[in-house]
């Protein structure tokens, strides 16, 4: 047995488009952090080269191998490569479980063809809305991924009651959460010892880094796209009360950042700062300065919010917006900070007001969520629930193939 508690020669293989280095985001960390928690097992990642320039290539990352198959050519951000699906075909012969990644149309069509072997095993990530020109062909091949999975994951509640499509599949969906990783946790709870003990004001370098002494800080870190309510959140703190001692700063980059700026210098000159995409390490300081951090995503496009249990590592209170999806089962309303309805800009306004003049409210709501991320979304956690999920699926398997030949014992 090896140190996760799976037998070290059980196989999983994960199917994706992308991964680490090429390409991440929010799908590939979920990736590496299955990776990372079965490191000693044996393990494959198929995914498509960034480019279709490139050829097929075998690689290790981070311990673990990486098959990148060459694709054809990309419709609607869909890599089309008749190598993945026979790389599909050839590599998962030996697999004990097979993880798809979803939404990912060739994965679907690899498992249409049959050309996979082990438990199948749907991680839905997200809905198929993206895939509006496709629907009408991709809506069925979609539905019979679901009926074949031996077991579907979501990442919380929230998004399998919004889900039309996994509601005739209810049965074999199991809720796991995204976890932090544990660097962030090692660090968010060194921090907080520190404020506790020692009541520690912020470094020097943090002040320059996000707000003056005796600022309230208020964070946003995430794409500058539409979905992710920037404006909203602009406009909400424009209104505050207590705006004039507060400072708001956007982390991260995206198409709509001269938009966004040209709004902010009108609303509320030189109480917005836009810090542009930054190092891990940054984000690490910008998160420990901050006073609280600020999720206003205004579609269900958000499916969970992975910034918020990195805030809640810190001992953040976090705002978040009542969505039709896992984000606000995160950061619990009333517990770990507020929750206000998508879109609201006087709501919004008058949350940060709450949060920006109540110290009380903060402490209170910064150490449930601290209590809670360790509790509910700490790495060891969530690979404990991945192993319960596959041990699961191997008694199942134990008990069909003793059925089996039960049946074969009896026609003898």
């Amino acid at each position: 047995m090896c140190k996760s508690g799976m037998d070290a020669n059980r196989k999983l293989t994960q199917l994706f488009k992308i991964y680490w280095p090429d390409n991440g985001g929010g799908i590939a960390n979920v990736m590496e952090s299955i990776a990372d928690g079965f490191l000693c097992c044996r393990q494959e990642i198929i995914v498509c080269q960034d480019s279709r320039h490139k050829k097929s290539a075998d690689e290790i990352y981070h311990g673990v191998a990486v098959r990148r198959s060459r694709q054809l050519f990309t419709v609607a951000s869909t890599p089309v490569s008749l190598r993945f699906l026979l790389d599909v075909k050839k590599r998962t012969r030996d697999s004990d479980f097979v993880i798809c990644h979803f939404p990912y149309p060739m994965a679907d069509l690899a498992i249409l063809l049959g050309w996979y072997r082990g438990k199948l095993i749907v991680w839905w990530h997200c809905g198929i809305e993206k895939y509006k020109r496709l629907m009408p062909f991709y809506r069925p091949l979609v539905r019979h991924t679901l009926k074949k999975a031996d077991r579907i994951f979501v990442s919380s509640k929230g998004n399998l009651v919004h889900c039309e499509m996994l509601r005739p599949f209810r049965e074999k969906c199991t809720v796991i959460p995204f976890s932090v990783s544990d660097g962030y946790l090692q660090r968010g709870r060194k921090y907080v010892l520190n404020q506790q003990e020692a009541a520690k004001p912020v470094s020097e370098k943090q002040d320059t880094l996000l707000k003056k002494k005796n600022e309230i800080g208020i964070l946003f870190i995430g794409r500058l796209v539409w979905y992710k309510g920037c404006e909203v959140l602009i406009r909400a703190f424009a209104k505050m009360k207590e705006k004039n001692r507060c400072r708001l700063v956007l982390v991260g980059g995206g198409p709509l950042e001269q938009e966004l700026k040209a709004l902010a210098s009108y609303l509320a000159p030189g109480r917005i700062e836009f810090a542009g995409m930054v190092s891990e390490e940054e984000k690490l300081q910008r998160l420990e300065a901050c006073d609280f951090l600020v999720l206003p995503s205004v579609s269900k496009a958000e499916a969970f919010g992975l910034v918020q249990i990195e805030a809640m590592a810190f001992g953040k209170p976090v705002i978040n917006t009542k969505l039709p999806s896992g984000v606000p089962y995160v950061s619990v309303d009333g517990v770990t900070g507020k929750t206000v309805r998508a879109g609201h800009v006087r709501e919004l306004a008058e949350a940060m007001d709450l949060l920006a003049q109540d110290d009380a409210i903060r402490q209170e709501y910064g150490r449930n969520a601290w209590e809670r991320v360790n509790r509910e979304y700490a790495r060891e956690v969530m690979v404990a629930r991945y192993e319960k999920v596959f041990g699961e699926l191997l008694g199942e398997s134990r008990q069909k193939k003793s059925r089996m030949e039960g049946c074969r014992g009896q026609v003898r």
